[in-house]
């Protein structure tokens, strides 16, 4: 498992890299310079509470919680494992309460991700497990004990409440699979070769 620095330095490159900066090795003038940035202090506050719980500090995790809660409207539960490379382009809003996120995930303002009934115990069945590099559009909701794969992109508002497969796009109420214009190509091309049924 990653360490709190490494992780927070996969953190800053990947900003680095959707921001359009030059990509270098974090310093600790770096990391100060950019602390206070306010796409990067709340990555700050819910690894440091999530290092807190897992080092059995008491009162710590929910304190910093709170406090990225107050500051930036997002509430990360320190109980779930965010992986390398987390980018929140505007934070408020958003609701973490996923058992799982991997690695180069996007979540916009909005976002809700947890359980689709109360659930103070944390129940890994019942939260989302998201995998590696998946966008998650504003305002989209994913509940229940469900899997989005890797590569998944998820439309703005749409209510994810089935799995999805890797290197989709789901969009709607309820999220469904968007067909590409391939596919789609594909779809009316064998219907078109289907031989007509002769009575």
């Amino acid at each position: 498992m990653p360490t709190l620095k490494q992780l927070l330095a996969s953190d800053l490159q990947r900003q680095a890299e959707l921001e359009g900066r030059p990509i270098t090795r974090p310093t600790f003038l770096g990391f100060l310079r950019r602390l206070l940035h306010h796409r990067f202090l709340p990555i700050v506050l819910c690894r440091g509470s999530r290092a807190a719980m897992l080092a059995k500090i008491p009162l710590v995790p929910e304190l910093l919680t709170y406090l990225n809660l107050v500051l930036f409207g997002l509430e990360v539960a320190p109980r779930c494992e965010i992986g390398p490379g987390i980018f929140f382009p505007h934070p408020s809003g958003t609701v973490i309460g996923a058992w799982r996120i991997g690695s180069h995930v996007t979540i916009f303002q909005g976002v809700t991700l947890g359980a689709k009934e109360l659930d103070m115990s944390f129940d890994e069945r019942l939260r989302p497990d998201i995998g590696n590099n998946v966008m998650l559009g504003a305002g989209c909701k994913v509940l229940g004990g469900i899997h989005v794969g890797d590569n998944v992109t998820v439309g703005a508002n749409s209510v994810v409440v089935n799995s999805v497969e890797d290197g989709t796009t789901v969009a709607g109420i309820p999220a469904r699979k968007l067909e590409s214009k391939v596919e789609r190509q594909r779809a009316r091309s064998r219907d078109v070769n289907v031989p007509a049924l002769r009575n």
